[in-house]
């Protein structure tokens, strides 16, 4: 997502959201396919606490421009953490972000469904 007055965002699928780069890290993703390559992660270690963020990059603000931020996490989208950063709550392309987001959230939560932990 991106137009020339909002800046763009792009998203990644994290093995590991606390430490987006120990392990697998899918980035410079299209919503839909971080979703997509989440779902692959999520399968093969959802011990680790896989997520998907974004990074916005937005020449107008440049204390927040290339910072990795969750967008769903721990079976959920993290709204309560980009509430956190008004500068992430207010941009239209974050809160378009989100809005496409809950769209997956049925997807998601049924590729979770009987799937927790390490595989036994």
């Amino acid at each position: 997502m991106s137009d020339e007055k909002n800046g763009k965002i792009t998203f990644y699928a994290a093995e590991c959201m606390e430490f987006i780069h120990y392990g697998e890290l899918r980035d410079n993703l299209t919503l839909a396919d971080a979703v997509r390559e989440y779902k692959k992660i999520y399968r093969r270690n959802a011990s680790s606490g896989p997520g998907i963020g974004f990074v916005l990059e937005d020449r107008n603000m440049p204390d927040y421009s290339g910072i990795e931020y969750p967008i769903y996490e721990g079976g959920r989208l993290a709204k309560e953490q980009i509430e956190l950063v008004p500068a992430f709550r207010d941009h239209p392309l974050v809160k378009q972000a989100v809005k496409a987001m809950e769209a997956y959230l049925p997807q998601l939560a049924k590729a979770e469904r009987g799937r927790s932990g390490a595989e036994r």
